[in-house]
């Protein structure tokens, strides 16, 4: 498995012409490998942060559908200056179309422990949707019973194609 770095210098290496030339067909380097798949998954605990984006958008009222439901996400920590002490977003890269228009894409994590957890650090986050007044308003977000710092998965990626 290829980190990131790796990965854009073999990109690099292979545009430039360094690396050893590939059989006409076959493409510079399969970044498929790299993500997992987004496709429409039943079973709640087994949705990536894609999966659950597309679905909370896909239904009128999130607010009224999701607080309660189980989840068991991966990302990455993002931060901005919006956020309050008590939240974070975790995020994944997901790939629209190539490489190169890859976005992070994320779920607000509500929590009194956010400043534990550094930005950039990847964590697993198992607990629930619920409600919050962030900025005067009721959002969505994941109250988690258990977060759990890992690393890097291998699949970095979301697949955002298929």
């Amino acid at each position: 498995m290829l980190k990131p770095v790796q990965l854009f210098q073999t990109l690099t290496q292979r545009v430039m012409g360094v690396m050893t030339p590939q059989p006409e067909n076959a493409p510079a380097i399969d970044i498929w490998e790299y993500a997992e798949p987004a496709e429409e998954e039943p079973n709640p605990l087994k949705r990536n942060i894609l999966q659950w984006r597309r679905l909370i958008s896909s239904v009128r009222d999130p607010l009224e559908t999701f607080p309660g439901q189980p989840v068991n996400i991966i990302g990455f920590v993002q931060r901005s200056q919006l956020d309050t002490p008590e939240q974070f977003t975790l995020a994944r890269p997901i790939i629209r179309c190539c490489l190169a228009d890859t976005v992070p894409l994320g779920l607000i994590i509500y929590t009194p422990k956010a400043s534990q957890f550094p930005t950039d650090s990847w964590l697993r986050v198992q607990g629930q949707f619920g409600t919050q007044i962030i900025r005067d308003r009721s959002t969505l977000v994941v109250i988690p019973k258990h977060i759990k710092s890992i690393a890097m998965p291998k699949k970095l990626y979301i697949n955002g194609v298929f």
